[in-house]
């Protein structure tokens, strides 16, 4: 015999992976399924309306955000990386996702909650082999960038000692200068950008109509550049020419992966609530650049923002480095998606109208 529809869904419920919460007006858990129980460490018994708040022995979840946009505005609420610690003392780091939810004209809060423990230690471990990679690469190329002047310099310093010839002496001399002044510019280049933003209005499609004239000079006949902008964004404020200078060195990027053929789309559009990690825009100018070339390699892309990482011959490894302190001077990020046939760099900056 079939269940009612009734049991069925709260064996359902019971039986999600995630732990689900349900809270009163006054923040009191008034449902709490299996996974919540596991989660939390106490039975359902135990959980039933107890203050939502008694249940952790310290907690970093912001519940005034909880009572004002969730219950009172009924808007959707994310916190991520949330560190509490249960009664019984276990830490941990949550998810969390909240939800407005109505019934017989009462309004609770869905609370779904997640661990990501295992997770961040992924991604810890991850992370640190990828920058202990790129470290090696980065030894790699400044030992590589700084032996051949340090060569010039001690060739140089070695003639000096014998030679008598005023001339001879002075070429020695404009040789050691112009290979110090070599170490010079690769220590400058390495440090990035050190001038602040100079920020004036700016008309984007201006720019990259600009930045789009020179790049069609420099690249294959059979690479197409599309474009496709949003007319209505305003002038925005910005370093017209630091700006400039990142889209440029993106598109050349993507003319040297195309080769002699394929297609560069450059689009503009402004976005909202744009976020990464504790950073919120909330109006962006988006300046996205994609191209359908072979594709990043997948283990260059945890470390393609690093300075001396690079798959190019002959590459500095320093382009994308500067792209991204350039922005970051702006306040925006720059993000990268890619697969074999997609290539995708977004640029974002805060809306200055």
């Amino acid at each position: 015999m079939a269940q009612p529809a009734s049991e069925l869904i709260h064996e359902l419920w019971q039986n999600l992976s995630t732990a689900v919460i349900l809270l009163t007006e006054d923040l009191t858990i008034y449902f709490a399924n299996n996974s919540a129980s596991e989660l939390l460490g106490l039975g359902s018994k135990r959980l039933l309306n107890q203050p939502f708040e008694a249940i952790f022995h310290h907690h970093m979840i912001d519940m005034k955000r909880l009572q004002r946009y969730v219950l009172d505005d009924g808007v959707d609420c994310q916190q991520h990386k949330v560190d509490v610690v249960f009664i019984d003392n276990r830490a941990s780091t949550l998810n969390l996702f909240a939800r407005r939810f109505m019934f017989e004209e009462r309004a609770f809060i869905q609370l779904e909650c997640r661990r990501i423990d295992e997770e961040l230690r992924f991604d810890q471990a991850f992370n640190q082999a990828h920058q202990y990679q790129a470290a090696r690469n980065l030894i790699r190329g400044l030992a590589h960038e700084i032996k051949n002047p340090l060569g010039g310099i001690r060739g140089a310093a070695q003639l000096l000692q014998y030679e008598v010839q005023q001339e001879e002496r002075d070429e020695c001399a404009e040789l050691i200068i112009e290979q110090a002044d070599r170490l010079t510019e690769l220590v400058d280049r390495l440090l990035g950008p050190n001038e602040l933003p100079r920020k004036e209005p700016c008309n984007v499609h201006r720019m990259l109509e600009s930045v789009i004239r020179l790049s069609e000079l420099d690249g294959a006949p059979g690479i197409h550049l599309v474009k496709d902008y949003d007319p209505s964004i305003p002038d925005v404020i910005m370093d017209e020419a630091k700006i400039q200078q990142v889209v440029l060195n993106i598109i050349r990027n993507a003319q040297q992966a195309l080769g002699e053929q394929g297609e560069i789309k450059v689009s503009t559009r402004i976005r909202h609530r744009v976020r990464r990690g504790k950073q919120l825009m909330k109006k962006a100018l988006q300046i996205r650049v994609t191209d359908n070339g072979p594709g990043i390699a997948q283990e260059m892309q945890a470390t393609l923002f690093y300075p001396m990482v690079t798959n190019k011959e002959g590459g500095s490894g320093l382009g994308l480095s500067i792209a991204q302190t350039l922005v970051e001077q702006h306040h925006g990020f720059i993000d990268c998606d890619s697969w074999p046939g997609h290539t995708e760099f977004a640029i974002y900056l805060p809306f200055e109208a």
